[in-house]
């Protein structure tokens, strides 16, 4: 139930009435209504939000009063901007007793980079300091910050970005302390380790973040590599000689910086305007190694002629003299000299002239000589001695003989002295011996063709020999075959005689009984015809029945010497 009331008493003009009931359930609603109020009170006014690489400083609103020397409240009793900062993630603050701004980013250094930090709060620097030493001073901190992230409250300090010392090969980096105790003594040059000035110590090759605040240090990286300084045209040196002439000597020089004296002789010889222009190489060239150079070329090449410095060894020992002069000078100050070499030196063009005629007179006389010694050779001496060299070998000339000290000249049959090595005695015996080698070929060529000559003749002789034999053999064996045949043909010849006698006795027999040979002839005919006839048809008149008439006739004739 509610009923209307007055808005003067309350100002919502409705005057409202509870129950028991409708009480506790208002308390509850108020509790709940209180309790959510709360929460978005608390998440949306009094929670703050840092987000990564990011913080935010804070300031206090309630509390005492800071003095007017103080930048940052002491402690959170008092108001104002607090030391503390709130780094990433969520944090809560009462808005009636802190402000805060927007986030700040976190301060980020790179590589090769660091921080410098600057206190802006605390005690002032005591007379004469530039650093702050202790943590209640204001000021230029002695450390640095290095590379990386960091969460510095920059209403405490000023972050100020510097390239992190980094010394190169070959480098060496002398340090200068800008901030400490001054020196004991103030007339040395290198000064105590810790005291204000150019310390006894160098920094080798590499990065040094500890030795980056310019305001505490001043590194100055010097090279310690070998230089070479050329001694040429404005830099050249020019003297008197013994007898006063003009010289002019060009020369090179290799030095190199003395790493246990190098912050001494920085100190002495090298200032901003010669760091800058060649790294403090051209005052230590100018200002100590020249001055010296030139003392020494000139109180030691004057004591030569002129014409000594167109040959190369008077040059060579005022080189050698002056470098090591040199080398004990720039040793003492911090530079190592590794060389001194002349490259030129310039005489009088007059000297130049008279010397390059006596010396090619002198040329020419002693190629005469050799061409004489070559010519005719040398003098052989009998009883000298060799030069032996330092390995005990005897010491060889031009022409490859050994070099003879002391002894006389050997004479020859008619008195005068004997040479050797000459070149018309080479030649004649090079002759002699072409000529007996010629003569030696034709003797081993004829008796190569006698020798070939007998051989062929034993060959022949051995063949005319064993053919003889083979011939006398065959000649025997002919023999002997013509006494067979001989024998056995008058054998033949017998046994023929014998045979034709006994054949000629029968026939004579046989023609003894017919008495006349002609009636064996025709006794023979007839038998041999007789077998063969069997009949005769021919009449008794002409010639062929004429043949038969003989046969009648004998055969009666044979009939009547039957019957007689």
């Amino acid at each position: 139930m509610h009923d209307r009331f007055d808005s003067d008493d309350t100002g919502f003009g409705y005057k409202y009435t509870f129950g028991k009931g409708d009480l506790t359930k208002g308390i509850a609603l108020a509790v709940g209504a209180i309790l959510v109020a709360t929460g978005i009170y608390v998440w949306f006014y009094c929670r703050i939000q840092v987000d990564e690489k990011m913080f935010v400083p804070l300031v206090k609103k309630t509390g005492t009063n800071m003095t007017n020397d103080m930048i940052l409240a002491k402690d959170p009793k008092f108001k104002g901007p607090q030391f503390e900062i709130l780094r990433e993630g969520r944090h809560f603050r009462n808005p009636y007793h802190w402000w805060w701004p927007a986030p700040m980013r976190a301060t980020d250094i790179p590589d090769l980079k660091v921080g410098i930090l600057i206190r802006q709060y605390g005690d002032p620097l005591p007379p004469g300091e530039v650093i702050a030493k202790k943590k209640t001073e204001k000021g230029i901190v002695f450390e640095v910050l290095k590379t990386g992230l960091h969460y510095i409250n920059l209403w405490a300090y000023d972050v100020q970005e510097r390239p992190m010392v980094k010394i190169e090969p070959g480098y060496m980096g002398v340090v200068t302390l800008m901030a400490g105790d001054p020196t004991e003594d103030p007339n040395v040059f290198v000064v105590k380790k810790g005291e204000r000035g150019t310390q006894p110590y160098l920094l080798s090759p590499g990065t040094h973040p500890e030795y980056s605040n310019p305001y505490v240090y001043k590194v100055t990286p010097i090279d310690v590599r070998s230089q070479k300084f050329e001694m040429t045209s404005a830099y050249g040196v020019t003297f008197l000689s013994k007898y006063g002439f003009d010289i002019k000597v060009d020369g090179t020089i290799e030095w190199a910086p003395d790493v246990d004296k190098l912050s001494e002789l920085f100190v002495k010889y090298v200032d901003e305007y010669d760091l800058e222009e060649s790294g403090g190489i051209n005052n230590i060239q100018r200002k100590l190694i020249l001055p010296f150079a030139r003392s020494y070329v000139r109180t030691i090449g004057g004591q030569h002629r002129a014409v000594d410095y167109i040959t190369g060894d008077t040059r060579i020992k005022v080189q050698q003299q002056v470098e090591q002069q040199l080398k004990e000078s720039c040793a003492a100050e911090g530079v190592l000299i590794r060389s001194f070499v002349i490259g030129s030196t310039d005489p009088p063009q007059a000297i130049q002239e008279q010397y390059v005629r006596r010396e090619t007179s002198s040329l020419e006389i002693k190629r005469y000589e050799e061409e004489i010694k070559t010519q005719i050779g040398t003098i052989v001496l009998k009883g000298g001695e060799p030069v032996l060299g330092p390995d005990g070998e005897p010491v060889l000339d031009e022409r490859g003989n050994p070099k003879i000290i002391g002894g006389k000249p050997k004479l020859g049959p008619d008195g005068r002295p004997v040479r050797e090595g000459g070149r018309l005695a080479k030649v004649i015996q090079e002759r002699r011996k072409d000529r007996e080698k010629q003569r030696g070929g034709i003797r081993e060529g004829v008796a190569t063709e006698i020798r070939a000559a007998q051989q062929y003749q034993a060959v022949e002789v051995t063949k005319a020999e064993k053919e003889l034999r083979v011939i006398e053999v065959r000649f025997e064996a002919a023999k002997d075959r013509a006494a067979t045949i001989l024998a056995k043909g008058t054998a033949q010849a017998a046994v023929t005689v014998m045979r034709n006698k006994a054949e000629a006795e029968a026939v004579r027999a046989k023609v003894s009984a017919f008495r006349t040979g002609a009636r064996y002839a025709e006794y023979q005919l007839i038998k041999k015809l007789s077998p063969g006839i069997r009949k005769i048809l021919s009449n008794t008149e002409g010639s062929f029945a004429k043949l038969f008439e003989r046969f009648a006739s004998m055969g009666e004739t044979e009939d009547d010497n039957a019957t007689d």
